[in-house]
């Protein structure tokens, strides 16, 4: 893979469902070529009943990642990992309930990026299938793309939106891909307030493998229409949850969107933009 990515999505064994050692991924996106690493740890408050908790303790993770930081050397003038980047995110479930807990979190921690994902919607974990029962796909996609549309408007405080078609990978419809074409409307609703804003359209690479005997595709024409709207760089994200994911199918981002006419990823540090040439 060409050098100097950065992955901006990956779990850490301080989430509910990874066990990922923090030493390990750096090592392993290190050797594969990445420029950096954040680490974006679930904050799902609130869940609905029989779904596991997926929070965790800010100031454990972030000493630990300090303590990872130290031990490995990184930053140090001559070391081994040379000016790799470890930074400390969070990946933030949005729901109306949740929204006091969500700004007090973000008021009381620095973070370099929050990424803002939808995980559970009108009582429901889409990963279990209930949500889809009483719905065909055009209307469970499409509701679930409005409740994002809506939900980044009431907490605008993030950087990334985190897999937009997280929604496909769990059905037992045979569509399982969000076509610009079928959702139009919300879709550049969306992407304007992101480009109008500032804030970056991820790419997740695990969205797009086999779920179910199915394969959820990226339409380019979402990214294109983001160009379109003003949308100016993307976020590159694997969702690793074991380092054998790290950097997932990168080679195949930068195509896809320089082939949408983008020029640039974008990394947060501080919560400040920090762009990579494609």
């Amino acid at each position: 893979m060409k050098g100097g990515l950065f992955d901006n999505h990956s779990h850490s064994y301080f989430s509910a469902d990874s066990r990922m050692d923090i030493a390990d991924a750096v090592r392993t996106a290190h050797e594969r070529g990445l420029a950096g690493l954040c680490l974006t740890d679930h904050l799902d408050f609130d869940p609905p009943a029989g779904v596991a908790d997926f929070t965790f303790d800010v100031p454990s993770q972030q000493a630990a990642i300090d303590r990872d930081v130290e031990f490995l050397g990184l930053g140090r003038k001559g070391g081994e990992y040379g000016d790799f980047q470890l930074l400390k995110g969070v990946e933030i479930g949005l729901q109306d309930k949740s929204m006091p807990t969500i700004r007090r979190i973000l008021a009381d921690n620095r973070f370099d990026c929050v990424i803002a994902s939808l995980h559970l919607i009108d009582g429901h974990d889409p990963y279990f299938g209930d949500y889809y029962k009483p719905y065909d796909w055009r209307y469970a996609y499409g509701h679930y793309l409005e409740e994002f549309d809506r939900l980044i408007r009431v907490m605008p405080d993030f950087d990334i939106l985190g897999h937009y078609d997280y929604i496909v990978r769990y059905p037992d419809y045979k569509e399982v891909t969000i076509y610009y074409s079928d959702f139009a409307d919300v879709l550049d609703s969306i992407l304007t307030f992101l480009a109008q804003n500032g804030k970056a359209l991820e790419i997740n690479t695990k969205t797009y493998q086999l779920y179910r005997g199915r394969h959820p595709e990226l339409d380019i024409n979402i990214l294109k229409r983001f160009r379109e709207l003003g949308g100016e760089a993307v976020s590159f994200g694997s969702d690793a949850h074991e380092i054998t994911r790290i950097a997932d199918r990168f080679d195949w981002c930068r195509q896809t969107a320089l082939a949408a006419g983008l020029k640039y990823e974008v990394y947060y540090k501080d919560r400040r933009p920090c762009y990579i040439q494609l």
